[in-house]
C-alpha cells in the first residue's frame, strides 16, 4: 500500500480538468456573492484576481485548490493521533510528492520544491499550520474544491463530480487508517466526513436540482459572459486589423522569401474558405496544424506568431495569442503527471496557436521507456478532442524533425503543412545587423560594415547545423555594444562626443565571435565590395569608402545603395581566403 497516488489519479484528473473547463468556459462563470452560510468567507475576487495575474488561469488555481484541500485531509488522517507511524509516513509521501509539486509553487514553500522522505514530516508540520491562503490552517480557502464541485453539480453542469471528490477524499483517509478506523480520534475523523458528504448531498443519495429541497447555492446563478469574440477585441483589437498588421509584420521580415511565399499561400486559402462560409458554402477540412523545419534563429517563432495574428484575422480562431511549450513544460518525471502537465499547456492554449519548439525531444528513438510519448499520446488525443479550438505547430532542425514526423503515424496524419527555414543568407545576416543597430539608436563607420561584412561571410560559409543566424547576429550585436561601451569608458568623459556614443568602429565589431578568426587583423585598404546597378545590372567593385552609401551608375545613372555583403574574397588581406568560401 506504500503507492497511493496511482489510486486517487484517475479522480483527481477529472476533478481538475472538470473544473477547469467550467472556470475556464465561455457559458458559465461561478459568483460567489458572500450572503449565504458556508461560502461567505471564501474572498474569491481577490483570489481569482490574483491567479488571472499569475497567468494559466484558471488551471493554477483549479490545481492549487485540490492540491491543498488533498493535502489537509492527508494531514488530518496522518496527525489524528498526533504522531506519523511507518505506515502512514510510507502510504502518505506517495501522495505528497505530486501534491507538493503544486504547493511548493507558493513562495513560502519553494524550499521544498524538491521534496524528499526526510523533509516530508517537516512539509506537513508547516503546512498544517499554514494560515495563508491554501494553507491547511486557512479557513478562506479550506475545502475550496469541494465548493466549486457542489457548484457545478448544482448548476447541473456534472452531476459526476461531488462522488469523484468523495472518492478521492476517502481513498486518502481510508488508506492513512489502513482502511479501519481503529481509535476514538479516528472514528471522529470518519464521523465528520460523513456528515460533511451527508451535508453535500442533502440527506438523499446524489439528486438531480429538480428533486433537491431548498439549499443555499440557490443564490448562485450562472451568469452569462460576452461572446469571447467581444472580449478577444478588447483585449487584442479586431480582426480586420490584426490581420493588417500580421501582412505587414510578414513583409518587413528579412529575407525568408520561401516562408513568406507559404504563408501568403495559407492567406490566400483562408480568403477563400472565408468567402465560402460566408456564402454558406462548404469549407475545406484541411488540418492548420504544422510543422516547422529549420536551424536556430530562423524566425520560427517570429512567423508563429504571425500565422497565430492570421488565423485570428480570418476567424478561424478566437484569439492571436500563442503558447510556447517544449519538453520540460509538457512531461514530468512521474507516473501520470504527463498527461496532466500537457492538458495544462494545451488548455492554457485552447482559441490559439501552441508552438513546441525542439519537438523531436518528446520522442525516445531507443524505444525505452519515456514518458515523452505520453505528452505526445495526450497531444494527438487533445488535437482531435479541440480541432476546432487550437493549432499545434512544432519546430525545430531539419533533419531531427523529419524523423519525429515520419517514425510516429499518427504525427503525420495530422501534421500536412510543412514550412522550411532556410539559414540566413549573408546578405539576410548584414541587414539583421544593421537593423539591431538602428533600432537601439547605434551607426555602423564604413569600416565597421567592411569588418562585419567579413566576420558575416566567414561565419554563414562555416556554418552547420547548430549556427545560430538572427541568434548568432544578435550575439555579435551585444558584444559590440560591449566593446564600444569599454573603449569609450576609457576615454575622458569630457572627450566624448554624441557622434562618438553612437557609432560602431572597426575595433567594436567582435571577430572572435566566430572562433576561426580571433586574433586575426584584417587589412582594408585594398578590399573590394561587388555591386550590381538594380536598373541596368552593371557589375562593379568599390572599397571600404562605398559601403552602404548613395552611389550613381556609371551606366545608366540610376542612384542606389552600395551594398556591403559581397565582399570579393581574393582582396582581402590578414586571413586564409579559404575562410570566406563555402566548405
Amino acid at each position: 500500500m506504500a503507492d497511493l497516488w496511482p489510486q486517487i489519479e484517475d479522480d483527481f484528473n477529472k476533478i481538475f480538468l472538470t473544473l477547469s473547463r467550467e472556470l475556464g468556459g465561455s457559458r458559465f462563470r461561478i459568483n460567489f456573492p458572500g450572503e449565504f452560510n458556508g461560502f461567505s468567507e471564501i474572498p474569491w475576487d481577490a483570489i481569482t484576481e490574483t491567479y488571472r495575474q499569475r497567468g494559466n488561469y484558471p488551471e493554477s488555481l483549479v490545481r492549487m485548490a485540490l492540491a491543498s484541500d488533498c493535502l489537509h485531509h492527508l494531514g488530518m488522517a496522518i496527525l489524528a493521533d498526533h504522531r506519523i507511524e511507518e505506515h502512514e509516513f510510507d502510504v502518505s509521501f506517495s501522495v505528497a510528492l505530486p501534491l507538493a509539486s503544486s504547493i511548493c509553487t507558493l513562495s513560502r514553500f519553494k524550499r521544498y520544491s524538491t521534496l524528499s522522505r526526510n523533509q516530508w514530516d517537516v512539509f506537513l508540520s508547516a503546512f498544517m499550520n499554514d494560515r495563508e491562503w491554501f494553507g491547511g490552517n486557512c479557513s478562506e480557502t479550506r475545502n475550496l474544491s469541494l465548493v466549486l464541485c457542489l457548484i457545478v453539480h448544482h448548476l447541473g453542469r456534472d452531476s459526476s463530480l461531488l462522488p469523484t471528490y468523495e472518492r478521492m477524499i476517502r481513498t486518502i483517509v481510508g488508506a492513512v487508517f489502513q482502511w479501519g478506523a481503529s481509535t476514538d480520534v479516528e472514528r471522529d475523523l470518519v464521523d465528520k466526513l460523513d456528515r460533511m458528504f451527508e451535508t453535500c448531498r442533502g440527506g438523499n443519495p446524489y439528486t438531480s436540482r429538480s428533486t433537491r429541497g431548498p439549499s443555499p447555492l440557490d443564490a448562485l446563478k450562472p451568469i452569462k459572459l460576452d461572446p469571447p469574440e467581444k472580449d478577444a477585441i478588447e483585449e487584442y483589437g479586431p480582426p480586420e486589423t490584426i490581420l493588417k498588421e500580421a501582412q505587414k509584420e510578414l513583409d518587413g521580415l528579412i529575407g525568408l522569401n520561401s516562408v513568406k511565399t507559404e504563408v501568403k499561400r495559407l492567406m490566400a486559402y483562408l480568403k477563400i474558405q472565408k468567402q465560402r462560409r460566408e456564402h454558406g458554402l462548404k469549407q475545406s477540412s484541411q488540418t492548420l496544424h504544422f510543422v516547422f523545419k529549420g536551424n536556430p534563429g530562423t524566425g520560427k517563432t517570429t512567423v508563429a506568431r504571425i500565422i497565430g495574428k492570421i488565423l485570428y484575422g480570418f476567424q478561424i480562431l478566437k484569439t492571436p495569442k500563442l503558447v510556447e511549450g517544449d519538453r520540460v513544460a509538457l512531461v514530468s518525471g512521474y507516473v501520470g503527471q504527463t498527461a496532466l502537465k500537457t492538458d495544462e499547456v494545451v488548455d492554457s492554449a485552447l482559441d490559439g496557436v501552441l508552438f513546441i519548439d525542439e519537438a523531436y525531444a518528446l520522442s525516445n528513438p531507443t524505444g525505452q521507456h519515456d514518458f515523452g510519448q505520453e505528452a505526445i499520446n495526450t497531444l494527438l488525443k487533445r488535437m482531435e478532442d479541440n480541432r476546432d479550438q487550437l493549432v499545434v505547430i512544432v519546430a525545430g532542425y531539419p533533419r531531427l524533425m523529419q524523423q519525429f514526423i515520419e517514425t510516429n503515424p499518427g504525427l503525420e496524419s495530422r501534421f500536412t503543412r510543412y514550412i522550411d527555414f532556410d539559414d540566413y543568407a549573408v546578405s539576410d545576416l548584414c541587414r539583421i545587423f544593421e537593423k539591431f543597430c538602428a533600432d537601439s539608436e547605434y551607426e555602423l563607420t564604413n569600416e565597421a560594415r567592411a569588418i562585419a561584412s567579413i566576420l558575416f561571410t566567414a561565419a554563414y560559409h562555416g556554418r552547420d547545423e547548430r549556427f545560430g543566424n538572427a541568434r548568432f547576429v544578435r550575439n555579435v550585436f551585444e558584444r559590440a555594444v560591449g566593446l564600444h561601451s569599454e573603449r569609450l569608458a576609457a576615454q575622458p568623459e569630457a572627450a566624448i562626443s554624441r557622434e562618438d556614443l553612437i557609432n560602431f568602429t572597426k575595433a567594436d565589431i567582435p571577430l572572435e565571435a566566430y572562433q576561426p578568426l580571433k586574433g586575426k587583423t584584417i587589412d582594408l585598404e585594398n578590399t573590394q565590395w561587388l555591386a550590381t546597378c538594380p536598373g541596368c545590372g552593371l557589375e562593379s567593385d568599390g572599397g571600404v569608402k562605398f559601403l552602404g552609401q548613395r552611389v550613381t551608375c556609371r551606366k545608366c545613372q540610376e542612384k542606389f545603395q552600395f551594398p556591403w555583403w559581397h565582399v570579393r574574397v581574393e582582396t582581402v588581406s590578414g586571413i586564409d581566403s579559404g575562410l570566406l568560401k563555402p566548405n
